[in-house]
């Protein structure tokens, strides 16, 4: 694992970060803060910068850009399903504003991907796998990697695994299962049914920091990047409880796919697990295992608030 304590070539540099409130956003702000305490950072939440606006993308100009981490995206995929014109507009448009944008300025395009581009696979994936996306939200993600792979800018395309992270904000699996979790326990449900769909649960901020380290030694072009290890969403929740102290509490049982899968307006892969071959053969591997990360974020105060009148016993697992 390598672990950036520095990131000499991104001191003194400026960052436009789109999306800067979204869970992303946030750990970029978080990592730069602490490992280029120097860079200047411009973050811009949805409201600050709707990218969408061509011309108020353009006047970002004015700060001279260096690097551009564009997070901005409609990350709903179910939403995304139900207002097709609209997802376009943000993905793909807000990318192509973005594009004109880094042109102007001669800066480089960070742009996180979502792992879901792949179709249903029993393979490990990785950066020479064509996408087959499945549904509108994956569809015009990879529409807008494909852009900026034309584009005449340098870019850096970062295929992502499904990631936990932003607390509050947390709006994917690990978020959505822990505020659950408190309901049920408050109502004195005892038992969970989670699906067993096959991810790779990734931390942002482990994804923030190796994602820097390789624009800090100037990589460029698509990378694969995720947690070290696979799990279904039934093993993650699994370990959540245990993480949080709560085995005695509540019993998780899985649920099979289909069950799941009904509940789904947009199509989400069975199982997509994508190789980190790449990063490890360049030494630019910076992941952790899921547990680790997942332990690590679960320790944090906003979890011990949240869940502190429910534990009848105080020691939570921290390996």
């Amino acid at each position: 694992m390598t672990e950036p304590k520095s990131l000499p070539s991104l001191a003194e540099k400026t960052f436009l970060i789109t999306g800067a409130d979204g869970m992303l956003g946030r750990a970029f702000q978080a990592v730069l803060a602490s490992n280029c305490p120097s860079a200047v950072v411009l973050a811009r939440t949805r409201t600050q910068l709707d990218v969408t606006l061509r011309e108020d993308v353009l006047a970002e100009h004015r700060n001279n850009i260096d690097v551009i981490i564009h997070c901005a995206a409609d990350v709903n995929a179910d939403r995304c399903e139900l207002n097709e014109e609209r997802c376009r507009e943000v993905q793909v448009g807000g990318t192509e504003n973005v594009i004109q944008l880094a042109r102007a300025c001669d800066a480089t395009v960070f742009f996180p991907q979502s792992f879901l581009i792949y179709g249903d696979t029993t393979e490990c994936v990785d950066e020479k796998t064509l996408g087959e996306p499945k549904s509108t939200y994956a569809r015009y993600k990879l529409e807008a990697e494909q852009l900026l792979q034309a584009a005449d800018i340098r870019s850096l395309i970062v295929r992502m695994g499904g990631f936990f992270g932003g607390e509050e904000r947390d709006k994917n699996f690990v978020g959505k299962f822990t505020r659950a979790l408190e309901v049920l326990l408050r109502d004195g449900i005892r038992t969970c049914g989670v699906g067993s769909r096959v991810w790779q649960p990734t931390f942002t901020d482990d994804l923030a920091r190796n994602s820097l380290l390789l624009l800090d030694r100037s990589q460029d072009g698509v990378w694969c990047m995720s947690c070290e290890g696979e799990a279904s969403f039934y093993e993650v929740a699994c370990e959540c409880v245990t993480a949080l102290g709560l085995d005695d509490r509540l019993e998780i049982t899985a649920l099979d796919a289909p069950v799941v899968a009904a509940k789904d307006v947009a199509h989400r892969p069975g199982r997509v697990v994508m190789s980190n071959a790449k990063l490890k053969q360049a030494g630019l591997y910076g992941q952790r295992t899921w547990q680790d990360a997942l332990a690590e974020y679960l320790r944090r105060p906003w979890f011990e608030s949240l869940f502190h009148a429910h534990r009848s016993s105080p020691n939570a697992r921290s390996s």
